[in-house]
């Protein structure tokens, strides 16, 4: 199938990119629907998982179901009202008709991944500011070890104010 498992490390959420933009879409709905105590967040999920599953992603234009079932996927209503049934045809033309299907969603969705990658460097060079720092410049140092305290998403980010003493390239400092 063409995969390979990825390493991440621990506690460096910038490393899962795709996987902490989902969870920040899900803590953004959780937070409109559940109870002000905050206790029936579960019964949400499954909700939130379907609508999300349903709905054309921007940098895909097609839905995630679409992408990778080659259809939609039926909804509880389809159950109630019922749908129209499929053209009876032999398996060997199902499998046949669904790999070109496929071979066709998956061309679309790389096109399409890569028209949003152009898109976004866009948008990020146009904010990028990359000055740099001159030596005996005051800067602050961001701490992304994961503190043990009770509450760990509560200290300080950054730390101090230290004095640039080398620069080593255009993204590396030595500080004191």
């Amino acid at each position: 199938m063409g995969t390979h498992k990825t390493r991440t490390t621990s506690y460096h959420p910038q490393s899962d990119g795709r996987v902490e933009r989902f969870n920040q879409t899900l803590e953004r709905y959780l937070a409109k629907v559940v109870e002000k105590r905050q206790r029936d967040w579960d019964r949400h999920i499954q909700p939130f998982l379907l609508s999300n599953q349903n709905a054309v992603h921007e940098s895909t234009s097609v839905t995630p179901a679409f992408a990778n079932f080659g259809r939609e996927l039926r909804l509880p209503a389809e159950l109630i009202i019922g749908i129209p049934p499929d053209a009876p045809r032999s398996i060997t033309d199902y499998a046949n008709d669904l790999r070109n299907k496929m071979n066709d969603v998956y061309e679309h969705v790389r096109q399409s991944g890569q028209q949003m990658s152009k898109k976004m460097k866009t948008r990020y060079d146009r904010k990028m500011n990359n000055k740099g720092f001159d030596e005996g410049s005051l800067v602050r140092l961001h701490n992304s070890v994961r503190s043990k305290v009770k509450s760990p998403k509560l200290p300080a980010k950054w730390d101090g104010s230290y004095r640039i003493v080398t620069r080593i390239n255009d993204v590396t400092y030595r500080i004191q």
